[in-house]
């Protein structure tokens, strides 16, 4: 009897999990089946919509090179229901951020996203993307698509104001090892200079303050972000790829909307630092340069740039605190270009003594 008792509490333990890990892997195989023959029935709907496929769920807009486009993505999930989650987002050069759900109460500002939540279940605006989603197995209609790419095309953007600029000079009595190690600490010239600001907006990632500044101090000078993100198609859907070129692992750009923009696109991933030089800085020569090398290189290549400018980490590498910190072999005068900014923004200047921390300027809030 307890031999028969012990085999049962054994099917249980046993047998019932793989029965649902079997089950489960059926569902899932059959679900993605279908959400790939689900994929084909979509794009002939944007395509008569007129767009043109490209591969991997992106299409070109009408309009040549400089064309906006869209993105298509369709996941199985809900695995156990009818219907696959359906994304279609249309690329724009304003940003913002805001999500309308069906039954819900629009804003009068978002008035004419309104007629889309009659067929999907959310919309709006994810920083580039204008963007509508629903769990259906049904077709989009090529008319929301077109509405959807119009919608895009309105100068939808969040105006922001005010604010506190940080500014500080100098090194620290003792530099952080993950900021400076000292044998990188020991390569700079003995009077490198060296300027800290931060310009904290709903968080730590770059910003149209921070850009502008860079971007004035850099005059007519040639911009070089370093850049470990690989698919910068977002870019070109949204701005086109005129103003912008690629030198390995060095992203050239001619406006600073674009490194704002693809900032917040790939969560601070795009930003690895900016070179500002006349030419093209050596030592970014390979693509897929890993991020880690980045702070070296640009070491390496300070007497060939104007000056060097990255995002300071924490201990952990693991978020942004939002301060730039702006290195230079050379005479560099940021303070008035900082002034200049902070009054067209209206934004007030706070002098501090060490590294930047977010409750400087923004009280904690439980």
């Amino acid at each position: 009897m307890s031999l028969t008792v012990g085999l049962a509490v054994l099917a249980c333990v046993v047998g019932l999990p793989a029965l649902a890990v079997a089950v489960l892997w059926r569902q899932r195989t059959a679900k993605g089946r279908a959400a790939g023959e689900f994929y084909w029935v979509v794009q002939k709907a944007i395509q008569e919509a007129g767009f043109q496929p490209l591969g991997e769920g992106w299409y070109s807009g009408p309009g040549g090179i400089d064309a906006r486009g869209l993105r298509m993505s369709i996941s199985p999930n809900p695995l156990f229901r009818r219907g696959f989650t359906l994304r279609i987002a249309a690329f724009s050069t304003t940003l913002h951020e805001v999500e309308l759900r069906r039954g819900r109460p629009v804003p009068p500002a978002f008035a004419a996203f309104a007629p889309l939540l009659e067929r999907w279940d959310s919309c709006g605006k994810v920083n580039l993307e204008c963007y509508m989603a629903a769990v259906t197995d049904q077709a989009p209609r090529p008319e929301d698509v077109k509405t959807l790419f119009d919608l895009a095309a309105l100068p939808i953007a969040k105006e922001e104001r005010g604010g506190t600029i940080t500014y500080r000079e100098g090194f620290e009595a003792n530099p952080k090892q993950w900021h400076w190690r000292h044998d990188l600490r020991a390569k700079l010239p003995k009077d490198v200079r060296r300027v800290c600001v931060s310009c904290w907006r709903d968080g730590p990632l770059m910003n149209d303050v921070l850009a502008r500044i860079l971007w004035e101090l850099a005059g007519d000078a040639r911009k070089f972000v370093m850049c470990p993100t690989e698919d910068l198609r977002f870019l070109e859907q949204s701005f086109g790829r005129r103003g912008m070129g690629c030198w390995g692992a060095l992203i050239e750009l001619k406006d600073w909307d674009r490194l704002v923009a693809a900032d917040l696109q790939t969560d601070g991933e795009f930003f690895g630092g900016l070179l500002v030089a006349r030419d093209v800085p050596p030592g970014f020569e390979a693509e897929g340069m890993p991020k880690r090398l980045f702070h070296e290189a640009a070491v390496g290549a300070l007497r060939k740039v104007f000056w060097y400018a990255r995002r300071l980490y924490d201990e952990e590498n693991s978020w942004f605190s939002g301060e730039i910190e702006i290195v230079s072999a050379y005479a560099l005068d940021v303070r008035p270009i900082v002034e200049k900014v902070a009054k067209d923004v209206g934004a007030t200047i706070m002098d501090i003594d060490r590294r930047f921390h977010k409750r400087l300027v923004k009280p904690l809030e439980w």
